[in-house]
């Protein structure tokens, strides 16, 4: 069955619904559902705007990159809701329901989540209140709710495929159907006045996504190409007329970051926009003073500091490491082929000009040398060590000016690369064990005679 069509999502969401809910012990707070929801989505991949590989979505290996990264998407959308459901301990979750009867219910309820968020909140009350019920509307609600998260988010073959608002519009997109199914198994129904509200405070998101990537766009050198983009992605998601013209808008008359700042209220959007922003200062394959100085800006107007910037990037970098397949729309991959030609070319020049400088800086500090040798044999770097090696890196800049690209906002990603572009033994002769000595010869015997 192709991907993104009603019987395919219908699929998706039986498999999830057909596995065993992990429910807690008790029945946790509003509030602590939420934090726990808010990182299994960054642990997924999904507060980024894209899924991991799952289980329960099967797609052809010659797909395109696009098509993947939707289908994942799709199944991170409804394992969300499945998650909201068990933390919320949901009738049809929890230990003691028929098994048939209780996969049945779940997948309708799941299918009601998604298609309340896809805009037909009556029909999926209806559907949330009697999942058992018969006749039962799944195959047209569903045909209707893949229509819409097509239309949207399969970007299989258009040009602004793994744009960062692509991306952002994505995770928006979860959060809502999160936030949605939260408040529907806490009160046990789908109510169309929160849905409303729902759609409002998506709507607010996504149009200060559009300005900040927008602003961000005005201080790069080829910022009228991404505008272009960001345009054509607004168009293609056949917005009503209203929120259309209100993103065109953002687009077209961005506030100055400081401004956008004061309204991003919760801890939630400010990493979603920084997040977003240090995704987009490099998918232009290079990173401009501009966009150093942009995020800069929005870092201070919400109060980030410098190391609290970093670990957002190391953990961005640590999922992207841990998740390649995830990043089919943004291609930002751990290899040096994943990421922009540009921005390796130019990481490959500033190494390999300064080989023999920076090996004996490297050589001369004993852990990034230890480090390094561990990651260009093949190891894999903690977080903590990552973090380090970067560190000293910076401090190298200031000796071999061609490093201060490490220093820059996603300097984390660019790791893999050089780890990809130094010699495999780094460590010096001190550190390295001698090799046995050989045993001497035995001395020539002189022949008589």
């Amino acid at each position: 069955m192709p991907v993104g069509s009603g019987e395919w999502l219908l699929a998706v969401i039986g498999a999830v619904a057909a596995e065993q809910p992990t429910v807690p012990a008790k029945r946790l707070p509003l509030q602590q559902r939420r934090w726990a929801l808010e990182v299994k989505l960054r642990a997924s991949g999904l507060a980024y705007g894209t899924g991991a590989q799952d289980p329960a979505v099967h797609v052809d290996p010659g797909a395109a990159p696009g098509v993947r990264a939707f289908a994942y998407f799709a199944g991170g959308l409804v394992r969300v809701c499945a998650q909201a459901a068990s933390l919320s301990h949901d009738e049809w979750s929890v230990p003691g329901v028929p098994h048939a009867q209780a996969v049945r219910a779940r997948r309708a309820q799941l299918l009601a989540i998604l298609a309340a968020s896809a805009g037909e909140p009556e029909a999926a009350a209806r559907l949330f209140a009697d999942p058992i019920g018969t006749p039962s509307p799944l195959e047209k609600l569903a045909d209707k709710t893949a229509t819409r998260l097509c239309r949207r988010y399969l970007a299989a073959g258009g040009p602004f495929a793994g744009l960062p608002l692509h991306n952002g519009l994505c995770a928006v997109e979860v959060r809502t159907c999160g936030t949605l199914a939260l408040a529907s198994f806490e009160h046990g129904r789908v109510s169309p006045a929160a849905v409303a509200l729902t759609a409002r405070a998506a709507l607010t998101w996504r149009t200060m996504l559009v300005e900040i990537l927008a602003g961000l766009a005005r201080l790069q050198e080829n910022g009228a190409q991404s505008l272009r983009g960001m345009e054509q992605v607004i168009r293609t998601q056949r917005l009503p007329v209203r929120e259309a013209r209100t993103l065109r808008r953002a687009l077209g008359q961005p506030r100055e970051v400081e401004q956008i700042a004061t309204d991003l209220h919760s801890e939630a959007l400010r990493r979603f926009m920084l997040t977003q922003v240090l995704l987009a200062s490099l998918m232009d394959g290079r990173l401009e003073p501009g966009e150093v100085e942009f995020v800069q800006r929005l870092a201070g107007a919400t109060g980030v500091d410098a190391d609290a910037l970093s670990k957002l990037e190391n953990e961005v970098a640590q999922f992207y490491a841990d998740h390649k397949e995830a990043l089919a729309a943004l291609r930002l991959a751990e290899t040096p082929e994943g990421l922009p030609h540009a921005l390796t070319t130019r990481l490959e020049a500033a190494v390999l000009d300064n080989l023999d400088r920076l090996l004996q800086e490297i050589r001369e500090t004993r852990e990034l040398a230890e480090l390094l040798a561990k990651a260009t044999a093949g190891g894999t770097l903690s977080r903590e060590e990552k973090a380090k090696v970067r560190e000293q890196l910076v401090d190298l800049a200031k000796t071999i000016p061609a490093l201060a690209i490490f220093a820059a906002p996603g300097g984390m990603l660019l790791l893999p690369i050089l780890f990809k572009l130094l010699p495999f033994n780094l460590l010096p002769s001190s550190f390295v064990d001698p090799p046995p000595a050989r045993a001497a010869l035995p001395a020539a015997r002189r022949k008589s005679g």
